[in-house]
């Protein structure tokens, strides 16, 4: 069911206050038309192939993102290593705890989630039917459940044969973690880019909404001041680099 006929990336769009241009898919949940069109057809070749793969998470919009990250930064949410040991905020700083958390959570407004452009995926052929997923790089690696998935992925994604699709955060960049789950369908990603700004995200973060077309306000971003003294940084690290 198409939410609206528009196709054009908008601010709002961007950022994960509108679902304007947004289609709702049967298995795949609410996406851009043409990168719900493209998995469709990777999932078609998934199958031939052997394997189911299925959609674990999609579009996440600005709110519950926004209550990802906020729940994280006041210590209300479990924040872990690179190994998966929990993270003490009273041993860290404040800027340590920021970017402890930016490994694995991006910034309400920033999140690819927003764009109906980028799938978590997994094979739920592979495991019994109650197993729990994780969504961690031990699922997809060697002896993981999604081992055989992920490196089927990986042959098409080296040879651009994927339908599009890529894995931005493979953990050669430093600062997002490895996500092997996490696809990206290029073609369609890379328009909303530019739409992710200083400005909006500024007023977004404050809680502010109404120069953005939104008349009721939102939570104010938990730690604001402290990211907006490393905005720069933090754009550069987590953000842009991941941009194609």
């Amino acid at each position: 069911m198409a939410l609206n006929s528009s196709t054009q990336p908008s601010v709002l769009w961007a950022l994960g206050l509108s679902l304007r241009g947004l289609t709702d898919f049967p298995g795949i949940g609410l996406a851009n038309e043409a990168a719900a069109a493209a998995l469709s057809r990777l999932m078609a070749r998934a199958q031939k192939s052997g394997f189911q793969l299925s959609v674990a998470s999609g579009h996440r919009d600005y709110g519950r993102q926004l209550a990802i990250f906020n729940a994280k930064m006041r210590g209300e949410r479990p924040v872990y290593t690179d190994t998966g040991a929990l993270v003490s905020k009273q041993s860290l700083t404040g800027h340590d705890w920021l970017h402890a958390i930016l490994r694995y959570s991006a910034l309400p407004g920033t999140s690819r989630h927003h764009w109906g452009t980028d799938f978590d995926i997994w094979d739920p052929s592979a495991v019994p039917a109650d197993y729990a997923l994780q969504l961690q790089p031990s699922e997809y690696s060697e002896d993981g459940p999604f081992a055989q998935l992920s490196s089927w992925l990986t042959t098409l994604i080296n040879k651009d044969d994927a339908e599009g699709f890529y894995r931005p955060y493979t953990g050669e960049l430093g600062g997002v973690a490895p996500e092997p789950w996490h696809l990206s369908h290029r073609p369609s990603a890379k328009s909303f880019q530019p739409l992710v700004d200083h400005a909006p995200l500024t007023q977004l973060w404050s809680g502010e909404t109404k120069q953005l077309g939104q008349l009721s306000k939102v939570e104010a971003l938990a730690g604001l001041q402290e990211v907006q003294g490393q905005y720069e940084a933090i754009m550069a690290r987590y953000v842009r680099s991941y941009w194609v």
